[in-house]
């Protein structure tokens, strides 16, 4: 995610202790009330990717296909990018406009650097303790990409990690994982989160634990207009190399703060600092004093994960409680809804670029004749990141459309023709199963264009689109343009078919590699746009043969 991509839019402390703490975490229970974010007015909301079909954040779902979406990369903290650049187990800030509709996305990691200190349980980045979760009842269960589980990492390998910020009982910070992507070896980029101390306004540096970071006249401070103090909860972003001294030199730091936000929000994370009816989310301070939260409130502890739901004053950046639940019964299972792309087996596909084992799934078929899974039917799945194999949802049911509901989200691959780029009309045919059906699809206001640019958008161009499906066909907001060809993948099995999946690649060796946790061999194949490495983003067509998965085409994703 943090790689640079070509994007183009349409017009505009030790271990041992903070294990011990995890295993704590828990208990509680859920408080519903009435309202909520995004029920009127301007808001915020800010935590975890627990599903998709919009785009669902600790629980609650949002429109995916109204915001402007924004992440990192090696040249800027935050740069336009496409819906599908958010992943499940992602940390998102979601604003919201008057009509409570999201309105800007920005996808947030916590850090991004080496891993070092590696022990059973977790390891450190930037000096940050990292720990990862397997229980669902101490919050969202840790999710890799590029990486098998656990096991898989290595000191020294550039990682990304999205997580909840907590701290132990002697005040240290750590970082509860939630995602850990594996990034290339020449990632650039360093990202530190984690509580201000020792400011020193004279000469622009504080510290975040024991690494010292150094801000310049160029530092932009988000939001706009906040002055740095000891005790906030910042991310930093740079893109310069640390110092010897291991010092880090900032191109951005963003303060963890609803000043400035009047109106709902929702924010989840762990429980930190907590005094009676008051404590922390992330660096916000909350107040649930309501008599309604009083016996949620009381099984509280500092570490357990949270959902605060309330009103935001922005004078003083005190989220007021209305409602409060814990992840022992909200959290625990994934949702992902959509068509379905990158079809292998019904334990292995993609909905929303997760990859999906539904091979022991109760399976229900609804408003129509029976279909078998393949690309392109429309299914809503049920399930958990299984710890065991923590780099795909294992799903506990599948219930199988008949077809794309009217305002749901779709995910087609095919070919383009009948392009009109002055009214943004083009017809999209999609090949399932041997079978062609034609989309007409229509290009949205916040469209984003990824591995090129409109110009492109020619007949005979291969893309993948996300969309949302409309009585007149398809309203698309992401587009990008595939680097490999041939037919979508058959659900017969035979060795004949062309299959096709894209993810990001691990464990390379000479012959092989790994992606979505398939062993594709690469068969003499040479790669299009770069040369393989871990943690590259990559798309291949394979065929199955003597029970091995041989490349036929393969490219890299920019």
């Amino acid at each position: 995610m943090m790689h640079r991509k070509h994007i183009h839019t349409l017009g505009a402390a030790a271990l041992v202790l903070l294990i011990a703490l995890l295993a704590s975490c828990g208990g509680g229970g859920t408080v519903a009330t009435t309202g909520g974010v995004g029920t009127g007015g301007t808001g915020i909301s800010t935590g975890t990717v627990t599903g998709f079909g919009s785009v669902v954040l600790d629980g609650t779902a949002y429109n995916s296909a109204s915001p402007v979406y924004y992440a990192g990369t090696d040249q800027d903290e935050e740069v336009q990018t496409a819906s599908t650049a958010v992943n499940l187990g992602d940390q998102l800030e979601i604003r919201l406009d008057a009509q409570g509709h999201p309105s800007k996305v920005v996808i947030a990691p916590e850090l991004m650097g080496p891993v070092a200190n590696l022990a059973a349980g977790g390891f450190t980045v930037n000096g940050i303790a990292v720990l990862v979760n397997r229980n669902a009842a101490a919050g969202p269960v840790t999710y890799y990409t590029g990486l098998n589980d656990f096991s898989s990492l290595q000191n020294g390998m550039q990682v990304e990690v999205h997580g909840a910020y907590g701290q132990s009982a002697d005040g240290q910070g750590y970082i509860q994982a939630t995602r850990i992507e594996q990034l290339p070896a020449s990632n650039p980029v360093t990202r530190l989160t984690g509580v201000v101390s020792n400011l020193n306004v004279a000469n622009g540096s504080f510290q975040i634990g024991s690494t010292r970071v150094q801000t310049s006249a160029s530092t932009v401070v988000t939001p706009s207009g906040m002055a740095l103090a000891n005790g906030q909860l910042v991310n930093v972003w740079s893109n310069t190399p640390a110092a010897a001294n291991g010092a880090i030199t900032a191109g951005a730091v963003n303060v963890r703060t609803l000043r400035g936000v009047s109106g709902p929000a929702q924010v989840g994370g762990l429980v930190t600092q907590l005094s009676g009816s008051r404590f922390q989310v992330s660096g916000i301070p909350v107040d649930a004093g309501a008599a309604n939260l009083a016996s949620a409130v009381q099984s509280l502890t500092n570490g357990a994960y949270v959902v605060v739901q309330g009103q935001s004053d922005a004078s003083t950046g005190v989220l007021a409680a209305t409602s409060l639940r814990t992840a022992v019964n909200s959290l625990a299972q994934v949702e992902l809804r959509g068509t379905i792309t990158g079809y292998v087996s019904a334990g292995n596909f993609l909905v929303r670029g997760v990859p999906v084992n539904a091979s022991a799934a109760n399976v229900v078929f609804s408003g129509g004749p029976v279909a078998p899974l393949r690309n392109g039917v429309f299914v809503d799945v049920v399930g958990q990141v299984d710890a065991g194999s923590g780099n795909l949802v294992t799903a506990s049911s599948v219930a199988v459309l008949s077809q794309a509901p009217d305002g749901g989200t779709v995910d087609y691959q095919g070919t383009v023709s009948a392009v009109n780029l002055a009214s943004g009309v083009f017809s999209l045919t999609v090949q399932d199963d041997g079978a062609a059906q034609t989309f007409q699809v229509t290009l949205a206001p916040n469209a984003v264009f990824s591995n090129g640019a409109a110009a492109q958008l020619v007949t005979g161009a291969s893309v993948e689109i996300e969309a949302t499906k409309t009585a007149s066909g398809l309203l698309a907001y992401s587009v990008s343009f595939q680097g490999v060809s041939g037919s979508p993948g058959s659900s017969d099995g035979s060795s004949a078919s062309v299959l096709k999946t894209k993810g990001t690649l691990y464990s390379l060796t000479a012959t092989s590699f790994e992606v979505n946790a398939l062993t594709i061999q690469i068969n003499g194949v040479t790669p299009t746009g770069g040369t393989l490495t871990n943690g590259a983003k990559v798309e291949v067509s394979f065929i199955q043969s003597g029970g091995q998965n041989l490349a036929q085409q393969i490219s890299l994703d920019h």
